[in-house]
């Protein structure tokens, strides 16, 4: 983290900008999530501000990026990052009014209204599964933090079904649909590191559901330990 008397003139004048900014126009707090100020050069990213949500440790920050030259609003679940493609802009005035117009519904269409899923996937079979066996709500440490009743949407049209995590390990596993390609895949992550693995690869919702029975809890428990063995 870079201090704050280190910025180029150009950085202090972007924070300045920030600092400025009139945040009675955007609301304390949405649902669960709390408005907070970050105030916060990391490398090549400034964050502004954000909101979050305590219990689950998830965000959403306001930020601008000196690689792009984009000011924009990224989720971050601690596993996963996306980038609300609505509220990237090149122009502070245009961002800050379309973040004190959109900001507030987009958190709550992302994390709060998650049982609302795409006309694309309503009637798919993870969202009529009977999860709970094999799922269970936590597991020697992780917790289900997503669950396929309230999946939340991703990238590139997947979508998050089920995640457990261990905060403080910073380990966990991530399930996924894709709705374009019609198949479930998971990806691993050992503190912090993305894994891709294809024992979870699917096309059915069933034989998913045989995949994790096999491997989910060898697999939670060999994470954070050392490589996983296949």
């Amino acid at each position: 983290m870079k201090e704050l008397a280190e910025l180029t003139e150009k950085q202090k004048e972007r924070r300045q900008a920030f600092l400025d900014w009139d945040l009675s126009g955007l609301p304390e707090t949405i649902g669960t999530f709390h408005r907070k100020r970050i105030d916060r050069q990391e490398g090549r990213i400034y964050y502004a501000f954000g909101y979050e949500d305590e219990e689950t440790g998830w965000e959403a920050r306001v930020l601008f990026d000196e690689e792009t030259m984009d000011y924009m609003v990224k989720f971050y679940l601690r596993m996963y990052t996306i980038t609300e493609i609505e509220l990237i802009h090149g122009d502070f005035d245009g961002f800050r009014r379309d973040v004190e117009r959109l900001l507030p519904t987009a958190i709550t269409r992302e994390f709060l209204q998650r049982d609302r899923v795409s006309v694309l996937v309503k009637g798919r079979a993870f969202t009529q599964w009977d999860y709970a066996e094999v799922l269970p709500p936590s597991y020697d440490g992780y917790r289900l933090l997503i669950s396929p009743d309230r999946p939340l949407l991703g990238l590139n049209g997947s979508y998050i079904i089920a995640e457990y995590e261990n905060r403080e390990k910073n380990t966990g596993i991530l399930f996924f649909y894709n709705m374009y390609r019609d198949e479930y895949y998971g990806e691993l992550r050992d503190r912090g590191i993305p894994g891709i693995v294809h024992e979870y690869d699917a096309r059915t919702v069933e034989e998913l559901e045989k995949k994790i029975r096999l491997h989910l809890k060898k697999d939670l428990d060999k994470l954070g330990t050392g490589p996983l063995e296949r």
